[in-house]
């Protein structure tokens, strides 16, 4: 049966997300209220409201993680506690609520006129779907679906180690260079570079030539993961 889940976060992400996921299966969908994440369970969980929160937040999680992936500048978005079914039905958790101030400079552009080619199919729901049947797709989407507010560099560095062991030649594949991994490996590991938040305390030889920042790292290793996803989906029917 269709559920729509209501959906809190700043309006920022929640309009990212409708934009990314604004057809297919999982879907972002607004209304006068705000924005629902629109999925389908099976008959049978819709009068266990534990076990429908667990699935929309499993769900919800990867949607998080392929937004993060698609945008750099995204944050994660919330459940409500509030569902809905297709038959009108209706269906509550009571859940915690938050707030976080956001700001965000949009740029416009300019067109030169003329009718304006169709818009590319939303990718975001093909990255969920490939995550139900492929696992290192979901552990990575589960990574940064779970980072708040953003991924730090341990969490980097983990999806950097899943896709050596799924693809242990992307470094030749034109995905990026050995450079741009190198820089970014230095940066992760090293305290000099990037303070408490990198992943040891003290390495031994001689501060790295070339360094990134963790913005810069989100950017990196969010274009890499693009690149895999959609040479996984070539490869599969999805």
């Amino acid at each position: 049966m269709l559920i729509k889940a209501r959906l809190t976060g700043h309006e920022f992400d929640l309009g990212t997300l409708a934009e990314l996921f604004r057809e297919g299966e999982p879907a972002i969908v607004a209304d006068h209220e705000g924005y629902q994440l629109s999925f389908t369970v099976p008959d049978q969980i819709l009068d266990d409201a534990a076990r429908l929160h667990d699935a929309a937040s499993v769900l919800l999680r990867r949607v998080n993680g392929a937004a993060q992936t698609l945008r750099s500048d995204f944050r994660p978005v919330d459940l409500t506690g509030r569902f809905s079914d297709e038959t009108g039905g209706q269906h509550q958790v009571v859940l915690a609520d938050s707030a976080v101030a956001r700001a965000r400079v949009n740029l416009s552009t300019v067109s030169g006129g003329g009718e304006q080619p169709p818009a590319p199919p939303a990718p975001g729901p093909g990255y969920v779907q490939l995550s139900l049947i492929h696992q290192d797709v979901a552990e990575v989407l589960d990574i940064l679906g779970n980072a708040d507010p953003a991924p730090d560099w341990s969490d980097l560095y983990k999806i950097h180690e899943i896709l050596l062991d799924n693809v242990p030649g992307f470094y030749q594949r034109g995905w990026v260079t050995k450079d741009q991994i190198s820089t970014f490996t230095a940066s992760a590991n090293r305290k000099e570079v990037s303070g408490d938040l990198a992943r040891h305390a003290r390495l031994k030889g001689d501060p790295p030539k070339r360094t990134m920042t963790l913005v810069e790292a989100r950017q990196l290793i969010g274009s890499v993961v693009t690149t895999w996803l959609d040479w996984l989906r070539s490869s599969s029917s999805l």
